[in-house]
């Protein structure tokens, strides 16, 4: 199969109680929720689960106070989220909005031949849409899952899913995701 899940960013500092950017707290458990789903049913179909997070140098001062001192690289905030399934050991991070900024993440996938990415994560206003758009510039197709991605707000969340739209890229819930991965298993 051709296609990889990328998590991104389900870290302590944008969604745990403690959070020093949080996602709106109601996107919270319905998006963890989705997301744990989304994995379990990608390891069965033999999809790569890749997770992603944001690790920012503590000497980055202004632009870490722009994003409230969150994700720093080795702090408590930068891990990933213990109610997060973890099924694998495959973690890149990053430093910038879009996840295929890290080169080594691009060369996995390409070593691979992934043609096709699933996006789910945080925030959606920010580096699913980077991710997204940066992964259509690099050749990739792309599905945003619709449930499985939180935003500052559901004014952010519903703008940035129609934009990424706008922009060509497939927004699905995950139930469609679902029946769409077990078709394509089934004509294999």
């Amino acid at each position: 199969m051709n296609k990889a899940l990328l998590i991104l960013d389900i870290q302590n500092d944008f969604i745990s109680d403690e959070a020093r950017m949080p996602v709106a707290k109601h996107h919270i458990e319905p998006m963890l929720s989705s997301i744990n789903s989304i994995i379990i049913e990608a390891d069965h179909l033999n999809i790569p689960v890749i997770y992603i997070g944001n690790e920012f140098e503590a000497k980055q001062v202004i632009s870490n106070w722009l994003r409230k001192n969150s994700a720093i690289k080795g702090s408590e905030g930068a891990k990933l989220d213990e109610r997060l399934t973890i099924i694998n050991d495959l973690y890149f991070p990053k430093n910038a909005a879009n996840a295929l900024t890290n080169s080594e993440l691009v060369s996995y996938l390409r070593e691979k031949n992934m043609k096709h990415l699933i996006i789910v994560g945080v925030f959606t206003e920010g580096c699913v849409t980077a991710t997204a758009n940066g992964a259509i510039r690099e050749n990739f197709s792309v599905t945003v899952v619709e449930d499985a991605v939180g935003s500052a707000s559901d004014k952010k969340r519903v703008q940035s899913l129609q934009k990424l739209e706008g922009n060509g890229i497939t927004v699905m819930n995950s139930s469609e995701l679902f029946r769409k991965l077990l078709n394509y298993e089934k004509v294999k």
